[in-house]
């Protein structure tokens, strides 16, 4: 949002999430996997995305993104993953992709947090669950089991 694109359009196959960036973000286009390339042909004067990031790390959602991605776009891939994915170069054909990979790393976190100190990103929305350091196990409990519909946890002192 803070490089002002034209339009913002989320993919994600979790209903609770898809209802969480629609009450959240008003301008952003949330649709199912289902709906993801019509979505795109219909809201996209070049028929694909400028750009694509690919957070969810599975080989479906890999190629999902290269698909969605017009011709000469950048596919940004920051998911982990757990197995290796190839590139299906025939299919690929013609689009000349741009691919980005390397998932998150630290280098931006002073921007980040200087951006969130002036108010140009709000993550209030994103933290739904805060935890003392002294009860860390049971925030990844909470965390990786996707509990009482937590979006991302907090950390204080």
């Amino acid at each position: 949002m803070l490089k002002n694109p034209k339009k913002i359009i989320i993919c994600e196959k979790d209903e609770k999430r898809r209802n969480f960036v629609k009450e959240h973000y008003k301008n952003v286009i949330v649709v199912s996997p289902k709906e993801c390339m019509e979505t795109l042909k219909n809201e996209c004067e070049n028929k694909g995305a400028d750009v694509v990031i690919e957070v969810a790390g599975s080989a479906e959602s890999f190629e999902m993104a290269w698909q969605m991605a017009r011709p000469n776009a950048i596919v940004a891939i920051v998911a982990l993953y757990d197995k290796p994915v190839s590139l299906p170069l025939p299919e690929m054909y013609g689009k000349n992709l741009i691919f980005k990979t390397g998932g998150v790393d630290g280098c931006d976190c002073d921007e980040i947090l200087s951006l969130i100190e002036l108010g140009k990103i709000d993550t209030t929305p994103l933290i739904t669950h805060e935890f003392k350091l002294k009860d860390i196990e049971a925030a990844y409990k909470i965390f990786e089991n996707k509990l009482d519909n937590v979006m991302k946890i907090a950390i204080i002192n």
